[in-house]
């Protein structure tokens, strides 16, 4: 069985390519074994409907006009390449499994490779990236929309962190088992080879 330390480092280093290809593995390996767990699923509904309402919330805001107008200009806005790290395996395996096609849309060295001609691809961000409210945002609300916004974005990460704490508790108990399958058939990516490194002394 895997520690959490080790599986900390297999889903938080990287480059975003490698946790992506990581991300995408470990779907196609337990996408539908995770389907079938009753607690990962509604959590995954009750983020998804948090989700929901801070879109609702920003929409109301106008930031989705904002956010899209500044990604757009060159450099990306607040959605530079530099955020790009901020990703994580288990952040993008909870947008594959709430369906979310991810791919990276551009892989220059000033843009978030996910940031696409609408905006980010991505339905779970990273926290930095919901987070931060710049200049311009907070130069157009006053104070108790700013509050709510953060009470509603606060919401949002709680859920998040215990989506990701269950599948941590998942992966630490299946990752090394394998589900009854050997962990060095899960390297069948350059991604997973890389990542397997990691764990070198559990192979």
């Amino acid at each position: 069985m895997a520690t959490r330390s080790e599986i900390y480092a297999l889903f938080y280093s990287g480059d975003v390519a490698v946790k992506l290809a990581a991300a995408q593995e470990l779907y196609s390996q337990y996408g539908k074994v995770l389907a079938l767990r009753p607690d990962i699923m509604a959590q995954l509904a009750a983020l998804a409907a948090s989700e929901h309402a801070l879109q609702t919330r920003m929409g109301a805001m106008g930031m989705g006009n904002t956010c899209t107008q500044c990604a757009s200009r060159p450099g990306g806005g607040c959605c530079s390449r530099f955020m790009t790290g901020e990703n994580d395996v288990l952040q993008l395996l909870m947008n594959l499994l709430a369906g979310v096609q991810v791919t990276i849309q551009q892989d220059g060295p000033v843009e978030c490779c996910f940031l696409g001609v609408a905006g980010c691809v991505l339905v779970m961000k990273p926290m930095f990236c919901l987070n931060y409210n710049c200049s311009q945002i907070k130069g157009k609300e006053d104070g108790p929309t700013l509050i709510f916004l953060e009470q509603r974005t606060g919401e949002l990460l709680r859920k998040q962190a215990v989506l990701e704490d269950l599948l941590i508790d998942f992966f630490c108990e299946n990752l090394c088992r394998g589900l009854g399958q050997p962990l060095k058939e899960l390297g069948s990516s350059p991604a997973m080879i890389e990542k397997l490194a990691v764990f070198a002394l559990l192979s």
